[in-house]
């Protein structure tokens, strides 16, 4: 087991979706509990590295009673609230993956894990072909928390434009698909027609 803590981020709004898109079932081909929901699908996945997992919710999300849960402390304002606010609550360093990346499996996070640089803000997959970050399964050490309130203090709200700035450890993806956002109604019923 590693020191990090589990984060599952789901406060955002999945106005796309239409729907809270972390209650949408998960595709049973991965072998676990039947009827397994897309939050508990990632549950399932982080509990395999860490002690510890919290699901990242906004105000809304309250109802679901989920247990171990942290409260996005800003109203709509993207991801990175979510990683500052939890950050905040576990005063420690985390390993956070977004609930609507169902394809991603534990050898992604394993791989992550194993790569991580202490000495850089992040560990955060990277695409080489397209220049883009993938931080929905990414770790943020402790010590990135002062720059991130820095930054978003002043207004920033880019996860792209952050990594960008400051020196992180870039882990190459292998596997797009992987990466796929489940974002739309016909996004989630292409992965249910496809099991991995």
């Amino acid at each position: 087991m590693t020191d990090l803590i589990g984060i599952i981020l789901m406060g955002g709004k999945s106005s796309r979706m239409g729907t809270d898109k972390s209650q949408l079932i998960a595709n049973t081909s991965y072998p676990t509990k039947n009827q397994e929901n897309l939050a508990q699908l990632a549950h399932a996945k982080l509990k395999c590295y860490v002690n510890e997992v919290f699901y990242s919710i906004n105000q809304e999300q309250k109802n679901l009673n989920l247990d171990h849960t942290i409260i996005d402390e800003y109203s709509e304002e993207g991801p990175l609230s979510g990683i500052i606010s939890a950050l905040r609550f576990t005063q420690n360093s985390i390993i956070v993956l977004g609930v609507d990346l169902p394809l991603v499996n534990k050898q992604r996070i394993k791989n992550i894990i194993a790569q991580r640089n202490w000495d850089l803000l992040t560990t955060t997959y990277y695409n080489t072909e397209t220049k883009i970050w993938e931080p929905m399964l990414s770790i943020w050490e402790i010590e990135t928390l002062p720059c991130l309130e820095e930054y978003f203090t002043n207004g920033g709200r880019s996860i792209q434009q952050f990594l960008n700035q400051y020196g992180n450890q870039r882990v190459p993806i292998l596997n797009k698909n992987e990466f796929t956002n489940i974002n739309t109604i016909d996004e989630y019923k292409h992965y249910l027609s496809n099991p991995k």
